[in-house]
């Protein structure tokens, strides 16, 4: 709405300052009669001016400027416009009054300030009141910009994943045990019974009673 009023205001104050040198600024005198550089020269002279080298060049450039600030919603744009063409109606007063020794308002004789010079005085006013009223760009709220930051960051971190060699996973060998010939693992060898036979816990004596130690000489051979 602020964008809009602003707006309005500055396009008004534009059409004014354009208007304004078709009207008389100074002695019944137009203002696209005036050259625009003697403001800045030697000060106001009687000899008249073509149209594109007149005060009119002026404000048609600021009101280009004007138009193109409410387009793009530049404060600073239609701001500047404004302060350049007020300031350059000022100025004209200045060195009008310089060059005429005095400075009056339009009387019943038509001498003095002139009604062009309240358009221009007007216009200028108008657009640097409209910069003020404008809110300009929306602003992005600080809420969407953290929210777009989390997930830029959120990416970032999926892409490192993604991107990351897989680990190599190593397992510790299940049996302990060196690895024989041929890469074969030595089975384990089997434990030997500590226990002893019946015949292995007899005595010697009992074993000569028995005739278990007998020599083995003494048995009869085997007949062929």
């Amino acid at each position: 709405m602020r964008n809009v009023l602003g707006g309005l205001l500055a396009l008004i104050g534009a059409a004014a300052t354009l208007f304004s040198p078709w009207k008389a600024w100074y002695n019944n005198r137009h203002g696209s009669t005036y050259k625009f550089w003697e403001v800045f020269g030697s000060g106001i002279s009687p000899s008249g001016s073509g149209v594109m080298d007149s005060v009119f060049l002026v404000f048609l450039v600021m009101a280009v400027l004007a138009v193109a600030g409410v387009l793009l919603r530049s404060r600073a744009l239609v701001g500047f416009a404004g302060v350049v063409a007020f300031g350059f109606t000022i100025l004209w007063m200045v060195r009008q009054g310089q060059a005429a020794g005095e400075l009056t308002i339009t009387g019943t004789n038509s001498r003095g300030l002139g009604t062009g010079l309240g358009y221009a005085f007007g216009g200028g006013l108008l657009m640097i009141i409209g910069s003020l009223l404008m809110a300009g760009r929306p602003q992005r709220a600080p809420k969407a910009e953290r929210a777009e930051a989390g997930a830029a960051d959120r990416a970032t971190g999926t892409a490192a994943a993604t991107s990351a060699p897989p680990a190599i996973a190593t397992t510790a060998p299940a049996d302990k045990h060196p690895a024989g010939a041929g890469g074969a693992t030595a089975a384990p060898a089997p434990a030997a019974s500590s226990e002893r036979t019946g015949t292995e816990r007899l005595s010697k004596e009992e074993r000569q009673m028995l005739g278990l130690d007998e020599d083995a000489s003494a048995r009869p051979k085997s007949q062929n």
